[in-house]
C-alpha cells in the first residue's frame, strides 16, 4: 500500500496544530474522533474495509470535519475508489475546517494528480499550483513539494495529440528543475530531465546527464530500479535498442514484477521504437516469464 503524500492523521481532542504559520482546530467530538483514530489505524494496517467504515462513522458525527474527508480520500484511493477518493478530497476543500493534523496541500496534490490522470489538463494545473502556494504555507516537506512541481510539469510534457493545449517541454523542464533544486540528488527527477533533453533534441546534454546517472547508479549500494527503466525509455526514444535492452534487464534484476510489468504494458508506447528489435525479445520474454 503506497502513501505518497502523508499519512491518515490521529487526533487529539480540541487543540490546534501549528503548520508553519497555518494554525488548524481538531474536532471537538470525542466519540467522532474515536471512530477516525480506529479508521487511521486500521488503515495503516491495510485494513482498508474498517478503516473506511470507522471514517465514515467520523463523518458522520463531525460532517463539517475536512480532515476525516481527507482520510476517506485516502483510504478510497488505496481501495483504487479514485472517482470516490476524489470526490472526498474536494468536499475536504469544500469544507475547509478541523484540518487537525492533516494538510490541505495533501488534497490539493491528489486532486491535481487525479486530473491529470483523467486528461483534465487546465483542472489539474490549477490544483497542483494551488498546491505550491499551500506547501508553502503550511511548511509541507521537501519530498512533497518536489512531487507537487513533478506532477505539474506531467501537464506540460503530455502531446497535443492527446488534447493537451499546454504542451511545452521548456516549461516541463523549468518545473522540473524546480524539484530538483530542492532534491539535488534524486536520480529520478534527474533523469526525467534527461529525457526532456532527449525530446527538445539537446542530444548532447541528455547523453552528458544519463552518463553522470549511470556512473551514480553504479556507485549506489542501492541503485534504483525506476531510474534504470527511465534511461532505457529514453534510449528508446533515441531508436538504440541495445541500449534499451541492457537498462531495462538491470531494472527487472532490481524489481522483476514491477519493471516487467512497466516494460510489457508500455511495448506500445515507452518501448515502440524498439519492441520489434531482436536486441529486446529476450529481455521481452523474461519480463513475461517474471509475472507468470
Amino acid at each position: 500500500m503506497q502513501k505518497t503524500i502523508c499519512v491518515a492523521a490521529l487526533v487529539l481532542l480540541s487543540v490546534s496544530v501549528s503548520f508553519g504559520d497555518m494554525n488548524y482546530e481538531c474536532p471537538k467530538s470525542k466519540v467522532g474522533s474515536e471512530h477516525g483514530n480506529r479508521g487511521a489505524r486500521h488503515w495503516d494496517s491495510g485494513n482498508l474495509d474498517e478503516a473506511e467504515n470507522e471514517t465514515r462513522q467520523a463523518i458522520k458525527i463531525d460532517p463539517n470535519c475536512s480532515m476525516w474527508q481527507q482520510n476517506l480520500g485516502f483510504i478510497l484511493e488505496d481501495k483504487n475508489k479514485r472517482n470516490e477518493a476524489n470526490d472526498a478530497f474536494l468536499k475536504s476543500l469544500k469544507i475547509n475546517k478541523f484540518w487537525c493534523t492533516s494538510y490541505k496541500t495533501g488534497s490539493l496534490l491528489k486532486i491535481g494528480r487525479y486530473y491529470y490522470d483523467n486528461r483534465k489538463y487546465k483542472e489539474s494545473i490549477y490544483y497542483l499550483t494551488q498546491a505550491i502556494n499551500m506547501a508553502a504555507k503550511e511548511n509541507a516537506n521537501i519530498d512533497t513539494k518536489a512531487l507537487i512541481y513533478t506532477y505539474l510539469s506531467y501537464n506540460y510534457t503530455d502531446p497535443k495529440e492527446l488534447g493537451n493545449p499546454y504542451y511545452n517541454l521548456k516549461k516541463a523542464e523549468q518545473l522540473k528543475k524546480q524539484a530538483q533544486v530542492l532534491k539535488p540528488n534524486d536520480l529520478f527527477i534527474k533523469v526525467s530531465i534527461a529525457k526532456l533533453l532527449v525530446l527538445q533534441k539537446r542530444t548532447d546534454d541528455a547523453n552528458k546527464s544519463v552518463k553522470e546517472i549511470l556512473a551514480a547508479q553504479e556507485k549506489s549500494s542501492k541503485p534504483i530500479s525506476s531510474v534504470y527503466s527511465y534511461i532505457a525509455h529514453i534510449y528508446s526514444l533515441q531508436n538504440n535498442p541495445k541500449s534499451a535492452a541492457l537498462y531495462i534487464g538491470k531494472a527487472i534484476d532490481l524489481n522483476p514484477r514491477q519493471e516487467s510489468g512497466y516494460l510489457l504494458d508500455e511495448l506500445t508506447r515507452d518501448f515502440k521504437d524498439v519492441s520489434n528489435s531482436k536486441e529486446m525479445q529476450p529481455v521481452i520474454a523474461r519480463a513475461r516469464n517474471s509475472l507468470k
